[in-house]
């Protein structure tokens, strides 16, 4: 399976740890103007949004020729990167990643301040909202002139704003999760799969989808009722979501269904990916935690993978050839994994 690119973008705020967004080189440099700054940041509507502009105001009054602006991490705590000038094969960015998630929520000083970081010279600006605890910051790398007091007063200033965000974003992940599996929902994969396709397209870079059905969650629901069935349902979730990239994404297709996107993987990574998913269900009973050794449930589950634009070329073609290549398993022998056939026309590659 390939790496994620660190400057590509994302949407939702859904963070993919080497995907950050590229913004746009800053003027030069200029008296700080904190008030038309602050209007500029309070103008964005999402936190994305936000530290871009905030970035791009902070890189021409430090004079910096690069910076990162982190956000809220949505597959776990702490902080990543959801913009950045950097390329995604620039060591630094690493180094201030690591930076950057060896602080907790509240370690953070109450202005800009130098960040240190492995082989860099930085100044972080944590960025608040109504509480104490950073929920981003912007760092700013080898910057050329002292800027850390406007900075600091333009962080203050745009508080309310990014309260305001923050709230946007807590409502929109309630809109895109599924409140029993604790994964996204059907929703969000009719919008994340197109995204997904339209930048495989772009960047001609395959990507691949894992169809997989409970076999017996049915049975569950019969002989121990739905709470049962539910539980188990959150616990193929988080056995899951261990066992997948941070930007993957698994979400619930409906009932006992699930499906996984594999940005940049072609079908033989999505394979590895499916059976190490078949074991991790397979491999151990579900329920003991609740009803105990006696009460384990063992469960399996049926796969079907299909990958752009080897098997298909639009969504509605990927996702009929990996849920027609899960049906072959579900209706014979189960527990296994099968392949959609191969596009047939000229040009499939």
């Amino acid at each position: 399976m390939n790496d994620r690119r660190a400057a590509a973008p994302v949407k939702p705020t859904a963070v993919r740890k080497p995907r950050a967004r590229r913004v746009k080189a800053p003027s030069a440099p200029s008296a700080p103007d904190v008030l038309a700054a602050a209007l500029a940041v309070s103008q964005c509507l999402e936190f994305e949004g936000q530290l871009n502009a905030f970035l791009e105001v902070a890189r021409g009054w430090a004079a910096a020729a690069d910076g990162v602006g982190f956000g809220p991490d949505p597959e776990g705590p702490g902080l990543a990167p959801l913009t950045t000038t950097m390329a995604a094969d620039d060591l630094r960015l690493d180094s201030l990643r690591h930076a950057v998630r060896s602080r907790g929520e509240k370690d953070w000083a109450d202005g800009a301040f130098p960040l240190a970081a492995d082989g860099v010279r930085a100044l972080a600006v944590p960025l608040r909202a109504d509480h104490d605890a950073a929920v981003g910051a912007v760092v700013l790398l080898d910057p050329g002139q002292d800027a850390a007091a406007a900075l600091t007063e333009l962080a203050h200033s745009v508080r309310p704003a990014v309260a305001n965000a923050m709230q946007v974003r807590a409502i929109r992940e309630l809109t895109i999760k599924d409140d029993t599996a604790s994964c996204y929902n059907r929703r969000y994969f009719e919008e994340f799969i197109l995204e997904e396709m339209s930048r495989a397209n772009r960047f001609k870079t395959p990507m691949s989808l894992i169809f997989f059905d409970m076999d017996n969650l049915k049975d569950v629901n019969t002989r121990l009722g739905h709470a049962a069935g539910s539980r188990t349902l959150l616990e193929v979730s988080e056995r899951v979501r261990g066992k997948i990239r941070k930007f993957d994404k698994l979400f619930r297709f409906g009932g006992d269904e699930f499906c996984i996107v594999l940005p940049e993987t072609e079908w033989h990574g999505a394979t590895e990916v499916a059976e190490r998913v078949r074991e991790v269900i397979s491999g151990r009973p579900f329920l003991t935690a609740t009803r105990g050794s006696q009460g384990a449930q063992p469960m399996t589950a049926s796969f079907g993978i299909a990958s752009f634009p080897l098997h298909a070329r639009t969504k509605e073609e990927l996702v009929q050839r990996a849920d027609r290549a899960m049906q072959s398993v579900k209706t014979t022998t189960k527990n296994g994994i099968a392949t959609a056939e191969r596009r047939r026309d000229p040009d499939a590659s």
